[in-house]
């Protein structure tokens, strides 16, 4: 029983075994090809991620509208006290009826009164006139002493802290023009998304159809060497019997030699090739398997995927260099703004140890503020007028860049639409110097077999068979690879994008 079981799960790994690599041999087609670069590439991600920079940098200037909230705290350790009186003062004493008893403060206008100025100058007994001193200023009966080494303040440990918010009310429409160029910037990016897509899929596009060139050059250099293999054969029964003589085998066998290497660089190339498709689409597997005879498909509708409506701008670069030259223009008001005003909205709270709103005690005290700050550059040397004409200068600049971008984007619709033409009127007339050069090689096979033609000839025919089927291989591939710069040319390969 044991054995029958054993031999029931053999028989079930080698069946599951046998099914495992025709699973992971799956046929690649070009839009499989285009959807996996579009997700994978690294160009690819790599330009989404600086979209998504430009986009934060977006939110980042959109809070400059907002008040700006900020904190800011210290220690400061002093070495010396402050000493605020130099020498000794002397204080006049007033008498108590030249105080104001509603606000407490000194009346000058009771010094008037002869027997409040008796009581509190020295009176000049010739005059009866208040004594002066030296500076011109009444001599008083008495005086309060406000001794110097008293009055310092030994501080030493001193704190503060200082919670501010500042919120711009006026500043020429910096702020709006910043917000401006960090939208357009953000709309550059995308479209460098956009743009970096298409340059992709062409990417894909040529790598998929080398392959398939390979492919099929691999096919006909198998080809080329099996027909050496067969006339070489043919030949040597030929000079077993004495009909040829052993120079006409040497440069057959010379052919086939030649033939050989051409399969190992057919092969090495597709390896090449598949590795190239590998990296673009992000497949770590360079085995990549590729549908067979592909590449005639498509040829007769070719035509008619054109669209002659096309213009360049739907280009993306187009619309980048539309987005710059937004850019330049606000530069140009930021820098008009400077010859404007800033003006701010401040406010705060701060807090001091020791305490200056009662008798520095050490203690912390605090207060709020609330001001208004205008500031504005009077005279530069010229500056802002220089910077004024420079950023007239890059917005002109950039026009011309656009205008520019616009004529060769036009021209370069005009030239690749001339290179698809070309490409399939060359793919018709190597399409048939392939088969002529194929009924050539028949007929000189049976001329050399009935005796009437060299060797040379056939191997001669053989050769250019060779060429016209690898010409006409390359003249298919160009239908392909021009029509894809075609429709990047003309912003028709934008179909193809997931936005």
């Amino acid at each position: 029983m044991n054995s029958g079981k054993d031999l029931i799960s053999c028989f079930l790994a080698v069946f599951l075994l046998s099914f495992a690599p025709v699973s992971a041999q799956h046929v690649l087609t070009l839009d499989e090809c285009r959807e996996m670069a579009l997700e994978q590439n690294k160009k690819i991600r790599m330009a989404k991620e600086d979209a998504e920079i430009a986009g934060l940098t977006k939110k980042v200037a959109a809070t400059k509208y907002l008040p700006n909230f900020s904190f800011n705290g210290g220690y400061l350790r002093l070495n010396k006290a402050f000493k605020p009186l130099g020498s000794d003062m002397f204080l006049p004493v007033v008498p108590y009826n030249s105080i104001d008893p509603l606000t407490g403060a000194f009346n000058p206008a009771s010094l008037h009164d002869p027997a409040t100025a008796l009581n509190t100058f020295v009176m000049n007994p010739q005059t009866g006139q208040p004594m002066l001193d030296a500076s011109g200023n009444p001599v008083f009966k008495n005086y309060a002493l406000l001794p110097a080494d008293k009055m310092t303040m030994d501080f030493k440990d001193n704190y503060f802290a200082f919670l501010t918010v500042t919120q711009p009310l006026f500043t020429g429409f910096k702020i709006t023009e910043s917000n401006n160029i960090a939208k357009y910037a953000e709309n550059i990016a995308k479209e460098n998304v956009v743009l970096t897509k298409a340059e992709v899929l062409v990417k894909t596009d040529k790598a998929y159809w080398q392959v398939v060139s390979l492919q099929e050059k691999v096919k006909l250099a198998n080809s080329y060497e099996a027909l050496l293999d067969q006339l070489v054969t043919d030949l040597e029964n030929m000079y077993a019997e004495g009909i040829i003589i052993r120079n006409d085998l040497l440069k057959a066998q010379v052919n086939q030699n030649e033939a050989r290497l051409k399969v190992m660089k057919a092969e090495n190339g597709l390896a090449l090739a598949k590795m190239a498709l590998a990296q673009i689409i992000g497949m770590e597997n360079e085995n990549i398997t590729l549908p067979e005879n592909v590449i005639d498909k498509g040829l007769s509708g070719a035509y008619s995927m054109m669209n002659p409506g096309n213009t360049s701008d739907k280009r993306a670069e187009v619309i980048m260099l539309k987005e710059k030259l937004s850019i330049m223009e606000s530069s140009k008001n930021i820098e008009r703004s400077k010859f404007m005003p800033d003006i701010l909205l401040t406010g705060g709270y701060g807090w001091m140890n020791p305490n200056p709103y009662n008798g520095l005690n050490k203690e912390f005290g605090g207060d709020w503020s609330v001001g208004v700050v205008v500031s504005m550059p009077i005279f530069t040397w010229g500056e802002r007028k220089h910077n004024m004409s420079t950023a007239n200068i890059k917005k002109q600049k950039a026009q011309l860049e656009l205008d520019e971008a616009r004529e060769m984007i036009d021209l370069q619709i005009r030239q690749n639409h001339y290179k698809y033409n070309e490409s399939i009127k060359k793919a018709e007339l190597t399409q048939l110097s392939k088969v002529q050069a194929e009924e050539n090689m028949k007929m000189a096979k049976e001329n050399l077999l009935e005796g009437r033609t060299r060797l040379t000839e056939l191997l001669e025919a053989q050769v250019q068979w060779e060429n016209a089927s690898s010409e006409y291989i390359d003249a298919l591939i160009e239908i392909k690879t021009t029509l894809s710069e075609l429709e990047k040319s003309t912003g028709e390969i934008y179909r193809h994008l997931d936005n």
